[in-house]
């Protein structure tokens, strides 16, 4: 099993030590105690400005036989995310999971413990407020649908299906709080908080491709079809918490998608 040792992290820590340079953390698998033979090597760069040119922010190398991913970013930048729950489910984990190789002022230490005390619950009509407003903006997903059903379009079909299904597993996830230890763990983590056996997750594993369609059906017809009823399930599941004018849009979608035969 392929180990990082201490003069290997001193070495990514050199390469990306300047004086725009705050520390270093690694996250992922190796700091999750998950790292295997194709693990990479998960390391955040925090600086005090972020370079004008996109690809010097996150890009991919190869270091001594290790494949090492590289992200800048700002301590005002993760602060700021930080009161996004849809930046929150993913950020909170890898801080929290974060292994420190170099803090220069004790900010990074600061911004772990922050993360390691935050309650989701502060952030809750937040996350309601975004889930609302996704769920609604799903409507324009859900026309592509249909439309590319009508006409038998299968281009325009999957597109669709695969921003709806993406969409509509982020808008659930959010809602209920859901922290991500791992994009690993995507696909899991939204069946178990929707139920294994539930509607939501029949649907949602017909749309992705993890079960298999009717044979008589033509692929893009059922993944179109399952990702409709998708929609449907989703809206019931957070009916509770949608806003006034979300709720009214989701509703005439609900209607509308009843009227096509779905």
């Amino acid at each position: 099993m392929r180990t990082l040792s201490d003069s290997f992290l001193q070495f990514l820590v050199t390469q990306l030590d300047n004086e725009n340079t705050i520390g270093v953390t690694m996250t992922g698998s190796y700091t999750r105690g998950e790292k295997g033979p194709y693990s990479d090597v998960d390391i955040h760069c925090y600086v005090k400005q972020m370079p004008s040119n996109a690809a010097e922010t996150s890009y991919l190398r190869f270091i001594k036989g290790n494949l090492v991913s590289v992200s800048l970013t700002t301590l005002e930048g993760v602060y700021n995310s930080l009161r996004n729950p849809q930046n929150s489910i993913w950020i909170i984990p890898g801080l929290r999971q974060s292994r420190i190789l170099m803090d220069k002022d004790g900010s990074i230490a600061a911004l772990k413990e922050f993360a390691a005390k935050i309650r989701w619950k502060v952030l809750q009509t937040s996350a309601n407020e975004y889930a609302s407003w996704n769920l609604s903006g799903c409507t324009e997903e859900v026309y592509k649908i249909l439309a590319g059903l009508a006409r038998q379009d299968e281009s325009k079909t999957l597109y669709a299906v695969w921003g709806l299904t993406h969409a509509l597993a982020n808008a659930l996830l959010i809602q209920r709080g859901i922290l991500i230890q791992t994009e690993n763990a995507y696909i899991d983590l939204v069946q178990e908080t929707a139920g294994r056996s539930s509607e939501w997750t029949r649907h949602f594993r017909l749309a992705v491709g993890l079960d298999l369609l009717q044979p008589v059906e033509s692929a893009y017809l059922g993944y179109g079809v399952a990702s409709l009823r998708l929609y449907c399930e989703t809206a019931r599941l957070l009916q509770d918490i949608l806003l006034p004018e979300d709720a009214s849009i989701v509703t005439q979608t609900l209607a509308i998608i009843a009227e096509a035969g779905y």
